[in-house]
């Protein structure tokens, strides 16, 4: 595993550093079926920090001051085929509470939660070398997920759920930093001016 040489150690590092628009491919294996699925979406990221109103709405949903919050980011995935179909069905809102004796470890409020469509609370922690490891306990199955940057262009995720009729599912993620399209028409102005001052 090749980790990034200053990797993000805290959430708010961790969702700047995610923020902007990533190319996800995953497998999914269903250890139950022996099945495979794999597919391409999109994911798009925007933090905002503690500002926003939904800072206190959802903590208050968990009863937890909004003082003790530290911002969060807001979740998209959409087909990439559709850039721009943002579907509210197919979106989270993630509100980070860090320890204060520990910045590195804290609290994900979750307005939705990834496997069961309600309100969910996480624990992560990071370790010294920039590994993420979420862990999320629901009513009926209890997930972890390990997530790192190989570099600020690439992203891994690794995630199991674990269900308690014994059946589990496993998902392998690797995500690629898009360019967004004022990064493109900036390459491209590059390029002309370039082209200009430089002719053949």
């Amino acid at each position: 595993m090749t980790l990034m040489d200053n990797p993000p150690v805290t959430m708010v590092d961790f969702f700047e550093a995610s923020r902007g628009l990533w190319l996800n491919r995953r497998v999914v294996h269903h250890l139950d079926s022996q099945d495979d699925e794999a597919a391409d979406s999109n994911l798009i990221i925007e933090p905002f920090d503690t500002s926003d109103n939904a800072v206190e709405t959802i903590c208050q949903v968990f009863g937890i001051e909004a003082k003790e919050a530290n911002g969060g980011a807001r979740f998209w995935w959409e087909s990439n085929l559709l850039a721009d179909k943002r579907n509210d069905d197919y979106a989270a809102i993630v509100i980070d509470v860090p320890k204060l004796e520990h910045s590195n470890q804290g609290y994900l409020l979750r307005d939705v939660g990834y496997v069961e469509k309600k309100p969910t609370l996480s624990t992560y922690e990071f370790t010294t070398d920039g590994v993420l490891t979420i862990k999320t306990r629901y009513d009926t199955n209890f997930g972890i997920e390990r997530c790192w940057f190989v570099n600020d262009q690439i992203r891994m995720r690794v995630s199991s759920v674990q269900f308690l009729n014994g059946a589990a599912m496993t998902t392998y993620c690797t995500e690629f930093r898009c360019p967004s399209k004022a990064d493109i028409e900036e390459i491209a102005r590059q390029a002309q001016t370039f082209a200009q001052t430089n002719p053949l």
